[in-house]
């Protein structure tokens, strides 16, 4: 990989006003005594590998260069926080509460009971979870797991359940599995067919293709980076309601509460005997995202700001911890800090309905919106992950969605042929590439990258647009207060000058989440896939009959649609009896045409209707480009 640029002059000043600025509360050092408070044990060689012999997780490369003051590279702010995340290993945050932080990008939290554990959160994948557990079972004690708690829906939550616990000990009953309403559907949803946006959105998002340095990848905001190995799944086995629930799970009450926000459905769980809730990822030592920019659904801001509230009814809460980041201590500390993470998220929701009402369009809203100084001020409503700019946008999308009324955005011209007619008027390609060194010297880095996105959709292998867009990139990165805004910045310029990755950096797998749908929600997979114009004029049905769960469904090409019912059908040309797994790989793509017809157990009818149906499906790339704007498929 080339080294990346230096910062420019017009960078590292900004820098050094920003460690001047009264906006940010420099002497205070309270968020260093919580992170840091209750370490058990800090592993010195964090790596963890997979079955095959990969690193999926490995801190070293962090801990070599973060220490010190912030380089010229990085945000002061920015610096600060991912020293505070770089606090990794086993914390004891009261007697019967431990966490292992900063050994993922998420925490898992242990509370003991009579007999054992219950495990709240574990974590992304398996092979880390079982080695937070391993910790906890060499430092603090080797009992077994009496219950799981997955707090909400997004897989850096559930992920590594089953690097803890096995389909045997949840079927017999002995760990249940907790879950709020709709869990179990928006799982599916948001892990099934967009997948919890694009691995190339994620990509840029989390810095995953970025080397771990001062002028790569520095911190993710909720942790320092995401994981690799198996995204695993098992399906809840206990439900709590809308109405909450107040339990006893192996001799430990535990009050849970109905929290959706973050995640369309969650739970806060309070345990009133050790004075400790657990809130989910609904607050945290940040900004949150209202919206994310892997892309997801907008979150409800106004019931996120009310889940929030509605935890202040737990007044002797002395400890507070979440999903992401350090605990809060203390509880007059941990009613102050819900109040303001309330206002925080209020404040945002209310303040883009105020100017929407009197008719800003987000872009303007965007720039318009600043947190008064009382919130600006705390370090925990940073923009280190969400920001008030991105937020706003997303709240406005959440009532108004995608059109800002003005029908001159109505019906835009595609971004190609709206780059090629701009640049005509604006003198020419080369023309708009020296204006914008010009604007480039004088560190309008934000303008300089809007102007040569037009050139690179005009023209994407003009090298010096590609070479002055990613020193722009790369500039706006090292500016950016918020770490996946860096991350996007810094991935961005390396994807401009050297292309795209040839391999995934990390290796994870979804296939638990896949194995948990209905045979309908896995055909839908198939559906996205249909290549309209290969599919022109096709009319067929191909029956479904899977032998090892008695399920029946049957598939239908018409108006180039690939429809999906349950129940076999008397016309299908083709009746393919078949495995939920082999039906499953088909939709995750691992299986080609000649692999799939191996494995099915039967084809009766006409075998050259199912390869036909196979060779309509596309397959979609691991990556795509983002910022260099290369022809895409089919352009």
């Amino acid at each position: 990989m080339k080294q990346m640029l230096p910062p420019s002059r017009i960078t590292e000043l900004a820098h050094e006003e920003a460690c001047c600025d009264p906006t940010f509360d420099w002497q205070n050092r309270q968020d260093f005594d919580f992170a840091s408070r209750g370490l058990i044990h800090r592993p010195d060689d964090a790596a963890v590998y997979d079955s095959e012999g990969n690193i999926v997780w490995h801190h070293k490369a962090f801990e070599e260069f973060l220490h010190g003051d912030a380089p010229p590279t990085v945000h002061p702010s920015l610096w600060r926080h991912a020293l505070l995340n770089n606090f990794r290993g086993l914390f004891k945050v009261t007697d019967g509460v431990y966490q292992v932080r900063g050994e993922s990008l998420a925490n898992v939290t242990f509370v003991e009971s009579d007999n054992g554990y219950i495990v709240i959160d574990p974590l992304t994948t398996a092979e880390v979870a079982a080695y937070a557990l391993n910790l906890l079972y060499e430092h603090v004690g080797e009992k077994p797991i009496v219950a799981m708690i997955y707090s909400h829906t997004h897989s850096d939550h559930f992920g590594g359940v089953r690097g803890m616990i096995s389909d045997e000990q949840v079927e017999s009953g002995q760990v249940p599995v907790f879950a709020s309403e709709g869990f179990v559907e928006w799982v599916l949803k948001e892990h099934g067919l967009a997948a919890e946006g694009t691995p190339s959105r994620n990509a840029y998002m989390y810095g995953e293709n970025l080397p771990i340095s001062a002028t790569g990848l520095v911190d993710d905001g909720l942790g320092q980076a995401i994981e690799g190995g198996q995204v695993t799944y098992i399906a809840p086995t206990d439900i709590i309601g809308r109405d909450g629930a107040a339990l006893s799970i192996d001799g430990v009450p535990v009050q849970f509460m109905y929290a959706p926000g973050e995640a369309p459905t969650g739970m806060h769980c309070y345990f009133p005997k050790l004075n400790t809730l657990h809130v989910a990822d609904n607050c945290y030592m940040c900004m949150h995202n209202i919206y994310t920019i892997r892309g997801a659904f907008p979150r409800d801001a106004l019931q996120w700001a009310d889940s929030v509230a509605q935890s202040l009814k737990f007044t002797d809460t002395e400890y507070l911890v979440s999903g992401h980041n350090w605990p809060v201590f203390g509880k007059d500390e941990v009613r102050t800090f819900l109040g303001q993470q309330r206002d925080g998220i209020k404040f945002m929701h209310d303040q883009t309905l105020r100017l929407m009402n009197f008719g800003y369009v987000p872009a303007e809203i965007a720039n318009k919106i600043e947190f008064p100084p009382s919130l600006a001020r705390l370090w925990h409503l940073r923009g280190y992950y969400g920001t008030l700019k991105h937020n706003v946008r997303g709240i406005y999308a959440y009532y108004l969605g995608w059109y800002d009324g003005n029908p001159a955005t109505l019906d835009e011209l595609p971004p190609r042929t709206l780059a090629r007619k701009t640049l005509e008027y604006m003198g020419g390609v080369t023309a708009v590439i020296e204006r914008a060194q010009e604007d480039y010297e004088q560190g309008n880095y934000r303008w300089v990258v809007h102007v040569l996105n037009q050139v690179l959709w005009t023209d994407p292998e003009n090298m010096a647009a590609r070479e002055l867009a990613s020193a722009a990139h790369t500039q706006l990165g090292y500016s950016a207060e918020n770490a996946t805004w860096r991350n996007a910045y810094l991935s961005a310029a390396i994807e401009l000058t050297q292309g795209l990755p040839e391999t995934p950096k990390l290796h994870r797998a979804l296939r638990d989440v896949t194995r948990s749908m209905s045979v309908l929600h896995m055909l839908d997979a198939l559906s996205i896939r249909l290549n309209a114009s290969r599919a022109a004029g096709k009319t067929f049905i191909v029956n479904w009959i899977l032998s090892d769960s008695a399920e029946l469904a049957h598939s239908e090409i018409c108006n180039c649609v690939l429809n999906h019912r349950d129940g076999n059908v008397s016309e299908a040309h083709a009746t393919v009896t078949l495995t939920r797994s082999v039906i499953g790989q088909m939709s995750l793509e691992s299986l080609n045409t000649n692999q799939f017809v191996d494995l099915v157990e039967a084809i009766e009818g006409n075998v050259d209707v199912v390869t036909e149906l196979l060779g309509l499906l596309d397959h979609f790339p691991h990556w795509f480009p983002v910022a260099s704007h290369d022809y895409k498929f089919e352009e």
